[in-house]
């Protein structure tokens, strides 16, 4: 049986039995559904947005030989623009550090009268800069909208302490969108969870029926007996085992 045969032979069990991966599907929709629903926690997002703003009063970022004040001035705040969207990475990066976490939850613990781990402030904890821009939000993801909130608020008064401290105070971090709390949970992605468990349902029940029909070795027509074994068929016999079947039992004789 050549390729193409058995590719046919596959699309034909596939569309035969249709109703069955139509019905596994939707029972892989459910699945998706109740999973989402009893086993899925809700959660709550805060965020505070930054810019970034190099500070040289020394000129140590910005020298020229221009006389002209105007000209100084633009130049100053060009090279500073480009020098704070340089380094916002590497403030990115002590972002995400241990220590810096520390210092977040020491800050927080203190001021809420809380005892929240590191951990739990680096788990909350999606920083973004904006292509481009010298800015850059985080967003604080936890399950207590209360704690998203206090969290962020505490980067609002920590993040620019920090910065300061760093890199000789040459960037700066100002607010430029202060925090919220949360009204609303986050979506729990009914659609999209309800689609993947359908999907994947169709799949196990398609490929169900492919390895099925591989694995069947048993002839069932006259054109497979002939086409396997080259035997010729000489006749017949109905088969009266089943009421109303007109299946029929194959003999065939070797040359």
């Amino acid at each position: 049986m050549n390729v193409d045969a058995n590719v046919r032979k596959i699309l034909v069990a596939l569309f035969k039995k249709w109703q069955l991966i139509v019905i596994i599907a939707v029972i892989g929709g459910m699945l998706g559904y109740f999973y989402t629903a009893k086993f899925t926690t809700l959660t709550y997002t805060s965020s505070v947005e930054f810019l970034a703003e190099a500070d040289d009063p020394t000129d140590e970022i910005v020298s020229t030989g221009s006389s002209s004040s105007n000209e100084y001035a633009r130049t100053s705040n060009t090279s500073k623009m480009n020098y704070a969207i340089k380094m916002l990475p590497t403030y990115i990066e002590i972002f995400n550090t241990n220590k810096f976490d520390n210092r977040v939850a020491n800050d927080l613990n203190k001021r809420i009268n809380a005892n929240y781990t590191p951990s739990t402030i680096k788990n909350a904890l999606t920083i973004e800069s904006i292509t481009d821009t010298a800015m850059f939000q985080i967003s604080v993801n936890t399950t207590d909208k209360d704690l998203s909130y206090e969290i962020a608020h505490q980067l609002e008064i920590t993040l620019p302490k920090v910065m300061e401290e760093t890199n000789k105070g040459l960037v700066k971090a100002s607010v430029q969108d202060e925090p919220t709390r949360a009204v609303n949970s986050e979506s729990l992605g009914y659609p999209k969870k309800i689609a993947l468990g359908a999907i994947i349902g169709a799949f196990a029940a398609a490929a169900y029926i492919i390895l099925r029909n591989i694995l069947d070795i048993r002839i069932k027509t006259e054109e497979e007996l002939i086409e396997k074994y080259n035997i010729p068929v000489l006749g017949s016999i109905p088969n009266f085992e089943s009421k109303g079947s007109s299946t029929a039992k194959v003999a065939g004789k070797e040359d």
